[in-house]
């Protein structure tokens, strides 16, 4: 959400923030407000991918601040879409937007675009350090404010939304919370954090005491993300305003809504000021609706963090298995699963990539197509549930999702088919944690186009997995250098800080002339981490066949950017790392995994792509035709081992 407008005023409103040393208390914390705020103002790059193991020791810091001063916090973050999507509109247009900024910061212009893995990340690092922490089915907004009034805490945000909720106890913005600085009392020695302190008794005592009811009104004028009344703002007359002409409107808003008792009264001076009669019932009709917004009754997310209760639900929400509502709760499963259930659309993230090429999410579409059918054709076994409360569909429109991504720079729609897993027909979604695990993972397996999971350690099959899709799904093709830059970024991010201390050094100075982005490689490696993503998803709707590795050590995007670089100019990979060291142990490993699951073929592609690519450089011309020769021999001992093997995934022998 977000009043247009409001907390630049409050900013420059003096009296209205006051300083507070906080510590020993509960603290509700809006989580999406919180991992944006964490990852822009640690200003980690946002052109390469993503810096998420950097991310992740910003989190680390954050929350050992807190407790360090005694604070509790608790996260809420957002769930899907309202099924009446009546917010679609602006969050088509909040995507257009990032669709611009992701191409401006491919072109070298600034901008702020944050990388597809983020909130994947922040989830995965709180149930890490053993944050309380619960996903909204919907918006969380009124969620938060509710828990925050029954615990009677402030809240952490910079959404100018909680200026509006009446909180007992009051917001902290973000932007004034000075985590990084921890203050000692110096006669209790006790830590603290200094920030500023908002409550709505302070804003509506500067305006004559007015009625705090009336804030949720002042947010309908000015237009949050689902009232938009552009036309009624030119009807309050500015000369109420004593703030000087930048912050006129809002100003003499607030000053004439104080001379009214409530809502309604005010509603009706608003519409006095109107000539249309038809304009003043949908005026009215939004700005009732608007209000509802900021009316808040009791929080049910304290019985979930009190006694992880599974949160009571309504309308078509109620046809989801308990045991899927319980991993939405826990952050464990996405909410895109919400969105597809009841909306049946899902938006694309934009990441910054080469926009003269098609979308990176091309690339996993046939992992989503197998998701859409188990969450769409699985839940048609329990279609009794739905009939009183979901909208109405025929049963052609339940096996298609509505897909918005980009086409250049534009935003598109498209209908993606819904399909059936070949590996058993008629799953349903309601006891899908309850079939067998090797099924599952044949369903996973089969997806990624993987026939058998030998050779290759548990701990590492997932990315592995992924990788090989990757490498045979990606178009342009990938080639041994962006496989090598992609491996050794799963290295180093197994490493201690020594050893990674190494590699950055020696990529540093083997990259000093590295300037632009190569939009090549960029869109490559966005096609990978939109892989992995949606692999993500359906493995934890399989209710995790396969063990995920932490995301935060998968991929360090400036890193593997440089990897690249350096590897077109004839350094190898092996010349990075200490010979006989367990890095260049893994490196070996990863690379001899990823290669066993390839065809002669796809390694010749590869190889051949390596070759083509990087005729330009003589001095890796050697490099790399004895890098094609020792990939070619270890492909062939590799097979070797394999043939005639029998395969435990799919019960049969297995051929070369």
């Amino acid at each position: 959400m977000g009043v247009q407008g409001l907390t630049a005023y409050i900013e420059n409103k003096q009296n209205i923030l006051r300083k507070w040393s906080f510590r020993d208390r509960k603290l509700i914390i809006d989580g999406c407000n919180l991992y944006f705020n964490l990852y822009f103002k640690s200003e980690l790059d946002q052109k390469h991918g993503g810096e998420y193991d950097a991310f992740e020791d910003q989190m680390t810091q954050f929350f050992t601040n807190l407790k360090d001063c005694d604070i509790e916090p608790y996260v809420v973050i957002d769930g899907g879409g309202d099924y009446t999507d009546k917010k679609l509109e602006t969050l088509k247009s909040r995507y257009e937007d990032k669709i611009k900024t992701a191409n401006e910061l491919s072109v070298g212009k600034k901008g702020m675009c944050l990388p597809l893995l983020t909130k994947y990340v922040f989830a995965q690092t709180l149930h890490k350090l053993k944050v309380p922490f619960v996903q909204c089915f919907e918006e969380a907004d009124g969620e938060i404010a509710a828990l925050a009034n029954q615990w009677n805490c402030p809240v952490l945000s910079n959404d100018s939304d909680f200026y509006i909720f009446n909180l007992k106890a009051g917001l902290l913005p973000a932007e004034h919370f000075l985590w990084t600085n921890v203050k000692v009392n110096r006669y209790t020695k006790k830590k603290y954090i200094l920030t500023k302190h908002f409550t709505v008794e302070r804003l509506c005592a500067s305006f004559n005491h007015m009625n705090r009811d009336l804030l949720p009104v002042l947010a309908c004028i000015l237009g949050n993300d689902y009232v938009k009344l552009q036309n009624i703002k030119h009807l309050w007359k500015t000369e109420y305003s004593v703030h000087g002409p930048k912050f006129a409107c809002i100003d003499g808003l607030l000053r004439c809504l104080s001379k009214f008792e409530g809502p309604e009264a005010a509603i009706d001076g608003v519409l006095q000021l109107m000539t249309d009669e038809e304009e003043k019932v949908t005026f009215r009709e939004a700005l009732f609706k608007g209000i509802k917004q900021y009316e808040l009754t009791k929080s049910s997310l304290a019985q979930f963090f009190n006694s992880k209760t599974p949160i009571a639900c309504t309308g078509p929400l109620q046809a989801l298995p308990t045991w899927i509502l319980m991993q939405l709760h826990e952050g464990k499963m996405g909410s895109f699963i919400i969105n597809i259930l009841l909306l049946k659309t899902v938006m694309m993230n934009p990441q910054v990539e080469d926009f003269q090429q098609p979308s990176s999410s091309e690339v996993s579409c046939a992992i989503r197509q197998v998701l859409y059918g188990l969450v769409l054709l699985g839940e048609q076994q329990t279609e009794d549930k739905l009939v009183a409360a979901a909208k109405t569909s025929t049963a052609t429109d339940k096996c298609y999702v509505t897909e918005y991504d980009r086409e250049g720079l534009t935003l598109t729609s498209s209908k993606v088919k819904a399909i059936e897993t070949k590996v058993k027909e008629g799953l349903r979604l309601e006891t899908l944690a309850e079939e067998p695990h090797i099924l599952r993972l044949q369903i996973l397996l089969k997806t990624l186009d993987v026939s058998s999971v030998r050779h290759i350690p548990l701990h590492l099959q997932f990315q592995v997995f992924v990788t090989h899709y990757w490498l045979v799904n990606a178009k342009p093709q990938p080639n041994l250098l962006h496989l090598w830059g992609l491996l050794l970024g799963m290295v180093y991010g197994r490493l201690k800080t020594p050893a990674r201390k190494l590699i950055e050094t020696e990529l540093k100075l083997k990259s000093q002339g590295m300037i632009d982005l190569d939009r090549e490689v960029a869109h490559l490696y966005s096609q990978w981490q939109s892989c992995l993503w949606w692999s993500f998803c359906l493995n934890r709707l399989l209710c995790r066949p396969l063990p995920e590795p932490e995301c935060a050590r998968l991929y360090r995007g400036t890193l593997v950017h440089q990897a690249v670089w350096v590897f077109k100019r004839g350094i190898t990979p092996e010349s990075l790392l200490p010979m006989g060291s367990k890095a260049e142990k893994l490196f070996r490993q990863l690379r001899d995994a990823v290669l066993s699951l390839l065809d002669e073929d796809d390694v010749r592609k590869i190889s051949t792509g390596h070759m083509n690519r990087a005729s330009n450089y003589t001095q890796s011309d050697k490099c790399m035709n004895q890098s094609v020769e020792e990939l070619s021999s270890c492909f062939k001992h590799l097979m070797h081992e394999d043939n005639d093997d029998y395969d435990e995934v799919t019960g049969k022998q297995r051929k070369a």
